[in-house]
């Protein structure tokens, strides 16, 4: 099975766990599972398994879950010495955008994406 694959089995496997209302153990299990990613180097595959699975959790209503993800996101972004480009950007604002008004997480998030 590719890289590819697997990720996206993964994330279906969170999506369910997402609409059964277990989102302390989406959450958890996508922090480890890219923790992993990152111990690899593996930056790609961190940053795919990130930013869907933060979206997952966003679109759920989870935003501090969802907003954590987004901010681990920020650090893989810079332990892999990623330079902004536009797809990260759109990533990230895409990301921004699907937190609620008033979110606490969400001034941490910018303050973040432009420090």
């Amino acid at each position: 099975m590719s890289k590819e694959a697997k990720i996206q089995k993964t994330l279906a496997r969170q999506q369910q766990k997402i609409e059964e209302g277990q989102f302390y153990e989406a959450h958890q299990q996508l922090r480890v599972l890219t923790a992993r990613y990152v111990k690899s180097q593996d930056w790609n595959a961190a940053i795919d398994l990130l930013s869907n699975g933060a979206g997952l959790l966003l679109d759920a209503g989870q935003g501090a879950s969802g907003g954590d993800l987004c901010i681990y996101l920020l650090e893989v972004y810079g332990k892999a010495e990623i330079k902004p480009d536009g797809g990260s950007r759109d990533r990230l604002l895409g990301l921004l955008r699907k937190m609620k008004r008033g979110e606490p997480m969400k001034r941490r998030f910018v303050g973040e994406m432009i420090g």
